[in-house]
């Protein structure tokens, strides 16, 4: 690792699932009727409702493991209930990048085939901040994320770095 103004030999991030609901409501609405997002212990459930010709149609699905592949996050969706694969990408994708909206390039949040979230984490960061991302755990309650050694060394004020 090259030398940094700030440098960090690791440390575990929280995120609040409850929180992590609000944001995925707000950002939802119009889209979806109900959304409710549950972190368990090595499970995430998503549900909800959509109204689809006068029908309110639920979906489920699942995530059991979020995987750091270098600097991308790599989330599988699976067991999906009650909603075709298509309309439930067509629907998650758009939900997933209103959440992130303003804040990163669209190239950051893609989806592979059938439905597999990924994150390129070097499009959420400054250039002159190297991260690492060791594991995420889901756990109750939300996610905790283990950081790896890391640094940052802001550019001088008008020039880059």
């Amino acid at each position: 690792m090259p030398e940094h103004l700030v440098t960090w030999e690791g440390f575990t991030v929280r995120v609040d699932g409850e929180r992590v609901n609000e944001m995925a409501r707000a950002q939802a609405k119009g889209a979806v009727d109900e959304l409710r997002i549950s972190f368990r212990p090595g499970q995430i459930q998503i549900s909800g409702r959509k109204k689809v010709a006068f029908v309110a149609v639920p979906f489920s699905a699942g995530v059991s493991g979020i995987f750091v592949e270098g600097k991308t996050v790599v989330v599988p969706v699976s067991n999906i209930v009650h909603i075709p694969t298509p309309f439930l990408s067509g629907l998650l994708l758009p939900v997933i990048r209103n959440l992130i909206s303003g804040r990163v390039p669209g190239d950051a949040v893609t989806l592979r085939p059938p439905l597999t979230i990924v994150i390129r984490l070097d499009r959420f960061l400054p250039p002159f901040v190297d991260v690492q991302i060791e594991k995420i755990d889901i756990i109750e309650g939300g996610l905790a994320v283990r950081m790896g050694p890391g640094g940052a060394t802001p550019p001088p004020p008008g020039g880059k770095r």
